[in-house]
C-alpha cells in the first residue's frame, strides 16, 4: 500500500512537470507568432508608405506649377490627400485610406526658398493616428519603405529622421490634411511611432540624368529631348502594310521597317506606312533597284536630274524619260510650247488658235493650212498647193527647164513613199534665161505664146 502510494505521488509530479514545459513552449509559440504578425503588418506597412510616396513624386512633377504658386513663402505648406493622389490616378482607385497600423497619410509640401530657389520642394509624406509603431519595430519598417524613408520615435517627437537625414518638425505642424481629425504633425508624444518619407525634391526634372520624360515638365524642356540615336529592338519593328491597331484602335505612332530601315507611320487606315513616297536618290538608272520597292516609291536619278516612280513591275517616268523624252498617253496642254530645236509628230498637230514660228516652220509632207497661212519672211517647200488662189508679191522660181520638155507626169517619191503627179498642167517654171515656161495641156513646156520659141 505504501509502494502504491509512492508511486502515485511520482506520477503526479511529472504529469506536473510536463504541464510546466508544455506551457513554456506555447507561450514562445504564441510570442513567436505574435513576432510573424507584427513582422508581416510592419512589412505591408513599408509597402504602403512606398506607394503614396512613389505617387506623391508624380503628383508633384504633374502639379509643379501649381504648387509653386500654393506655396509663395516657407510659411505655407500644402497639404494633399489620399483622395487628391486617387482622383489624379497617381493611386489605384480601390487604395484604402489607412495603412496596416490604421495610420492616414498625408503629403506636406513647402517651398523654403521661393526667391532664390523657386520649384525646389520639401516634401514629407507622414503618417498619423491610428496605432503607434513600436519603437524595436519603427526602424524596420521604415528601411522597407524605400530611399528617403523615416520615423519619429518617442525619445525625439519633435524630429523626423531617416537613414541618412534629420530634420525638425516645426515647418510642417499645425497643418490638417482634408478629410483628418487633426493636425498630421504636432511635435509632441502624439507623433511617434509613426512613418515620415523625406522626398528631397529639387525641383521639376529632378532625377533628369536617369530619365526621358513623357509629359511636359514646365521650365525643363531639355527633360523631353533624347540626347542619343533612339535604336528600337527586334519587337519593336514592323513591316509596311502591318496593322498597327492598338486596344485604343489606329493611335499614332512611329517605327522603323524591318526590312528596308525607314521610317513607318500609323496612319487612319490601320496599317504602317511609309512615312514619305520619296527614297533615297541613286546615281545612275540602272542603281534603281526593284527588289525591296512599293508601288509609288520615288526616287531621284542624280546623273539625269529627273524623278521616277515604281508602279509595281519597274520604273517610270514623273516626267522625261531617261532618254529625255517625254512620253504623254493623254494631251498635253500648256499656255505656250517653246521648242530650242525641233517639235516632231507622228501624227497630227492640231491647233484651234495660231500656231506662230519666230522662225522656220517645216512639214516633211503636208501643211494643211483651212484658211489663212500669214509668212512674214519664206516658206519652203517641196510642193505647194491652193485650192482657190494664192497671192504674193513676188514668187521666186528656181525649177529651169527646157522648152518642148516633159511635164505633168507621174513619179516614184521615195520622201512621201508614194508615186506623185510632177509638174502638173499650168506649172510655171524658168528656162535657162530666166523666161517663163508653163506646163500646157499636151504635157510640154511653151512659153506664153504658146509655142516653143520665146518669139
Amino acid at each position: 500500500m505504501t509502494a502504491r502510494r509512492r508511486q502515485s505521488g511520482v506520477g503526479m509530479l511529472e504529469l506536473l512537470a510536463a504541464l510546466a514545459v508544455g506551457a513554456v513552449l506555447l507561450l514562445g509559440l504564441t510570442g513567436m507568432s505574435d513576432n510573424s504578425l507584427d513582422e508581416l503588418r510592419g512589412q505591408q506597412a513599408a509597402y504602403y508608405q512606398a506607394q503614396v510616396v512613389h505617387a506623391a513624386e508624380r503628383y508633384m512633377q504633374a502639379h509643379h506649377d501649381e504648387i509653386k504658386a500654393a506655396t509663395p513663402t516657407a510659411a505655407t505648406v500644402l497639404a494633399v490627400s489620399l483622395e487628391q493622389l486617387r482622383a489624379g490616378h497617381f493611386l489605384p482607385a480601390g487604395f484604402t485610406d489607412l495603412n496596416a497600423y490604421q495610420q492616414g497619410t498625408c503629403v506636406l509640401v513647402r517651398q523654403p526658398d521661393a526667391a532664390a530657389a523657386p520649384g525646389k520642394f520639401d516634401a514629407l509624406v507622414v503618417t498619423s493616428g491610428g496605432k503607434p509603431i513600436g519603437d524595436k519595430d519603427l526602424a524596420a519598417v521604415a528601411l522597407h519603405a524605400g530611399p528617403g524613408s523615416g520615423f519619429i520615435t518617442a525619445r525625439e517627437p519633435a524630429f523626423a529622421r531617416g537613414a541618412s537625414w534629420r530634420m525638425e518638425t516645426t515647418p510642417y505642424r499645425g497643418i490638417t490634411c482634408a478629410g483628418g481629425a487633426g493636425a498630421v504633425l504636432q511635435g509632441t508624444a502624439a507623433d511617434a511611432g509613426h512613418l515620415v518619407s523625406n522626398l528631397f525634391y529639387d525641383g521639376a526634372g529632378q532625377m533628369a540624368t536617369d530619365f526621358l520624360y513623357r509629359g511636359r515638365v514646365p521650365g525643363r524642356p531639355e527633360l523631353n529631348r533624347m540626347e542619343v540615336a533612339l535604336r528600337l529592338g527586334t519587337t519593336a519593328l514592323a513591316n509596311a502594310g502591318d496593322s498597327c491597331l492598338d486596344e485604343s484602335g489606329a493611335t499614332p505612332g512611329l517605327t522603323i521597317d524591318a526590312g528596308r530601315r525607314e521610317l513607318l507611320s500609323c496612319d487612319a487606315t490601320g496599317r504602317w506606312m511609309p512615312a514619305s513616297s520619296w527614297k533615297a536618290p541613286v546615281e545612275a538608272w540602272s542603281d534603281l533597284p526593284v527588289a525591296g520597292s512599293l508601288r509609288g516609291d520615288v526616287r531621284m536619278v542624280m546623273n539625269l536630274s529627273r524623278a521616277f516612280t515604281f508602279d509595281g513591275a519597274g520604273w517610270a517616268p514623273l516626267a522625261l524619260d531617261k532618254d529625255g523624252n517625254l512620253d504623254a498617253p493623254g494631251e498635253v496642254k500648256a499656255r505656250n510650247l517653246r521648242a530650242v530645236q525641233a517639235i516632231e509628230s507622228e501624227g497630227t498637230i492640231h491647233a484651234v488658235a495660231d500656231i506662230a514660228s519666230d522662225r522656220d516652220l517645216r512639214a516633211g509632207r503636208d501643211l494643211d493650212v483651212q484658211r489663212d497661212a500669214n509668212v512674214v519672211r519664206s516658206v519652203l517647200a517641196r510642193r505647194i498647193e491652193a485650192s482657190s488662189w494664192m497671192a504674193a508679191p513676188s514668187i521666186n522660181l528656181t525649177s529651169v527647164k527646157v522648152a518642148a520638155g516633159a511635164c505633168h507626169y507621174w513619179e516614184w517619191s521615195d520622201l512621201e513613199g508614194r508615186s506623185v503627179l510632177k509638174f502638173p498642167a499650168g506649172t510655171v517654171v524658168m528656162d535657162a534665161d530666166m523666161r517663163p515656161l508653163i506646163c500646157g495641156q499636151d504635157h510640154t513646156f511653151r512659153y506664153a505664146n504658146g509655142n516653143y520659141t520665146p518669139n
